[in-house]
């Protein structure tokens, strides 16, 4: 049944538009929790921030490593995403997920530009956005098609449409392609993200 791979068509395009909203609700929220955090907390951040720039010519780390962890970290979530599209009783904890994900990114764009004003733009722009240009979609992505598969099941046990084994098959397929932009996010992250970062530092 192709219904479950084009997600993009007919009545998946409001599911997209869904974990979008979703996503970008928690960048708000992210961005409006710095200004609620406690100012202690404030200061600390930002003492481990700026040592972590000033000493950041200093720094030397395995680049092998940390591709390695980032790999790590993304298949991870992607697999899990996987799971709880095909367990249909978990599939609620996906939105949590592209939340907490924007949440994290607007916490980190908005903290870098209410200590740093326009520097924290640049900064923002060198260090978090190159990687999340494969790795925001992907996850959106992701998460959509897994809540459309799990919604089709539910239509499935209904019998109001038939799976089959091949529909498993695609949307698998579909999950893998989004691992292969995800890695590519990951190469960036750690190649090319910290050589631009060095720059801006500089």
């Amino acid at each position: 049944m192709n219904s479950v791979s084009r997600l993009i068509l007919n009545n998946r395009l409001p599911l997209l538009i869904f974990v979008f909203v979703i996503f970008v609700t928690g960048i708000c929220f992210g961005a409006f929790a710095v200004k609620t955090v406690d100012y202690e907390i404030n200061q600390n951040l930002f003492k481990f921030f700026n040592g972590f720039i000033n000493n950041y010519k200093d720094i030397e780390y395995d680049k092998a490593n940390l591709v390695r962890n980032s790999v790590k970290f993304n298949l991870i979530n992607i697999i899990i995403f996987w799971i709880l599209g095909s367990t249909v009783i978990l599939v609620f904890l996906i939105p949590i997920l592209i939340f907490f994900k924007g949440f994290v990114l607007g916490f980190t764009v908005g903290f870098l530009i209410s200590q740093y004003d326009m520097h924290g733009i640049i900064i923002s722009v060198v260090s978090v956005f190159p990687q999340n240009i494969f790795i925001i979609p992907s996850f959106i992505l992701a998460g959509a098609v897994a809540i459309a598969f799990s919604l089709d099941i539910i239509k499935n046990y209904r019998g109001s449409i038939n799976l089959n084994f091949e529909d498993f098959i695609d949307y698998s397929l579909r999950m893998g392609i989004f691992t292969i932009f995800l890695l590519a996010g990951s190469i960036i992250e750690t190649y090319i993200t910290p050589y631009l970062f060095s720059l801006v530092v500089n």
